[in-house]
């Protein structure tokens, strides 16, 4: 399957409205997320989910340790991690105390091997960007309730073009509702759908 792209303007740094060049951009699918990661790759080799949820615990650990002691690490074939530091800026490094400097973030350099695995067919996006509605939460919870109200359950899919949420958001934004008790989840994965619990039947407050 193809990757699709579509143009965005440049920032303009003076933001004098003036017309900024376009570049092009990977329109995202969407995030695939650890677990998803994990459960494709056990069930493509002999590895279970618990031995490459175990691996990827320990190597997280590992390259943390390493980037606060001041290496850089390769990651197999992917490229290497370094860690970034913040301070403010100063003509003489006398004029600053180590107290002052700090670890900020953690650069990823890809490898070339990497880059020349990514390679891939493209074609432009029929759509362009999209981006998550803009509804406040107290009207996308009201949608919601309309929406039980003659309806057994949502799905992920079902919040989505209810709340105009792209899927991410509305992923998040579901599983904090379960977490609140608005909600409860049955199936698993993308099966799962959401309803109220028992004692909630005639609303979602």
């Amino acid at each position: 399957m193809a990757a699709t792209y579509d143009f965005k303007e440049n920032p303009n740094p003076k933001r004098d409205g003036e017309k900024q060049p376009l570049h092009p951009r990977i329109v995202s699918k969407g995030t695939i997320s650890s677990g998803d990661l994990v459960e494709a790759i056990a069930s493509g080799s002999t590895f279970t989910v618990g031995d490459i949820e175990g691996a990827l615990t320990e190597i997280e650990k590992k390259i943390a340790v390493y980037l606060k002691e001041g290496y850089h690490v390769e990651l197999g074939k992917l490229g290497f991690f370094s860690a970034k530091l913040k301070s403010r800026p100063v003509m003489d490094k006398n004029e600053i105390r180590a107290s002052s400097v700090q670890f900020d973030n953690v650069n990823f350099r890809a490898s070339s091997w990497f880059k020349k695995q990514i390679q891939g067919d493209l074609e432009r996006a029929g759509n362009g960007f999209r981006s998550s509605a803009t509804l406040s939460d107290a009207q996308r919870l009201a949608l919601l309730e309309k929406y039980l109200d003659t309806n057994a359950f949502i799905t992920r899919t079902d919040y989505s073009n209810l709340t105009g949420l792209l899927k991410f958001r509305a992923t998040n934004e579901l599983k904090e509702l379960v977490n609140q008790g608005v909600l409860i989840t049955k199936g698993h994965k993308s099966s799962m759908i959401f309803l109220r619990p028992p004692q909630q039947k005639g609303s979602a407050k």
